[in-house]
């Protein structure tokens, strides 16, 4: 086990402070696979029933976009040597898109409260995959508003997510309103009464409306950096976004986060930062337990490189026809150096795959995985 050392008052711990990355860092249950198997027939299921609703192929999450947007990653100069892994190990810039959503596996009014997601796809980065038939040259990042994730492995995913997940799909707008209605009240009694509030798979669903482009994303489970390993999250940074973060939403319709992306990028640019959280111990920072918090008193976030928007239309019919229906994003398209780990990614391995392959078959659209900026339309 790696000795500790306390970080110092920029955060910077020693070298040999951080967990050296290795293989038997993960320890699946024996039933993994199996499990996995249960979890993509059910949700294939829900595949095939929004197919009979929309007349047409959705993703059994994040089926909803808000915005397709076209940007830029920069690496920082002088990062110390265990935050430059990996694609962040020298100064460079690739060009990104980027494709807010809210998580839910349905088209829903926007008016709902929920979980939202962040998928960003870095073009142009050669190197090693983490896969041995991936022939990308793309590293996704897949991100969303908890920072912890909902359950702690595939088999919690199984008994307490799936019901969860099965209901969604089903459920009419109305009766979620009425739902997270009622879990807002319950969670401000609970809160006042025990001074805690909802547990978190309840309390996603209180969240409240803000503006999406002052929030911040979280990878919620852990990944491979380089040597190291690591969860990253993403944050506003220029004055218009920072402004922005905890603003009611304040807008009416079905489509209303869809219609602030395209009112704030008409006259604004965005900036963000993307950050990382190495791992120190794996006995307080676990690989195969997505729902513990990694402290931030033994490791701080720490900046390694800067997202920019410029101005733009994020959400044209051309543009949104190719992030929802042709791009498609899975953290597993990336990098040996970043490598997703633990249960939870592994049950994201199989579950976005099978997805994707649904969406495109019924949809007969080509699955695109650009290599060129100029591939995604004005």
């Amino acid at each position: 086990m790696t000795d500790l050392a306390a970080p110092n008052a920029t955060g910077d711990t020693s070298g040999d402070a951080y967990v050296r990355y290795s293989d038997d860092l993960e320890r699946p249950r024996p039933d993994e696979d199996e499990i996995i198997d249960k979890i993509v027939g059910v949700l294939r299921h829900n595949n095939e029933r929004a197919y009979r609703i929309y007349k047409r192929g959705i993703r059994d999450a994040h089926a909803k976009s808000h915005g397709i947007l076209r940007g830029e990653l920069t690496v920082h100069a002088g990062l110390p040597k265990e935050l430059a892994q990996g694609m962040f190990a020298t100064p460079a810039s690739y060009p990104v898109i980027a494709r807010l959503s809210s998580t839910s596996g349905a088209i829903r009014s926007d008016q709902l409260r929920g979980v939202r997601g962040l998928g960003i796809k870095v073009l142009g980065v050669p190197g090693p995959r983490a896969l041995p038939d991936d022939e990308a040259t793309t590293q996704d990042f897949i991100m969303v508003t908890h920072r912890e994730f909902l359950f702690a492995d595939a088999h919690a995913y199984l008994t307490q997510g799936m019901p969860t997940a099965w209901a969604l799909a089903r459920l009419s707008d109305p009766v979620m309103r009425v739902v997270s209605d009622a879990l807002a009240g319950l969670d401000e009694k609970v809160l006042r009464r025990i001074g805690r509030p909802l547990p978190p798979a309840l309390a996603v669903f209180v969240r409240p409306n803000t503006h999406i482009l002052g929030d911040t994303f979280y990878s919620s489970a852990p990944l491979r950096w380089g040597d190291h390993v690591a969860k990253v999250l993403y944050a506003p940074s220029s004055p218009e976004v920072v402004a922005l973060q905890d603003r009611p939403m304040a807008t009416d319709g079905v489509n209303a986060l869809q219609d602030l992306m395209v009112d704030f990028f008409a006259e604004h640019s965005a900036e963000y930062e993307l950050r990382v959280q190495l791992c120190t111990d794996p006995r307080v920072m676990p690989i195969e337990d997505a729902t513990v918090p990694w402290p931030e008193s033994l490791s701080p976030h720490r900046t390694v490189a800067t997202i920019r928007f410029d101005r733009q239309d994020p959400y044209t019919p051309e543009r949104r026809a190719f992030g929802d229906d042709v791009l498609s994003f899975n953290s597993w398209r990336a990098l040996a150096a970043h490598r997703p780990l633990g249960s939870i990614n592994r049950l994201k391995k199989r579950v976005y795959e099978a997805s994707s392959n649904y969406r495109h078959h019924v949809n007969n659209a080509a699955r695109v995985e650009p290599d060129d900026i100029s591939q995604l339309p004005q």
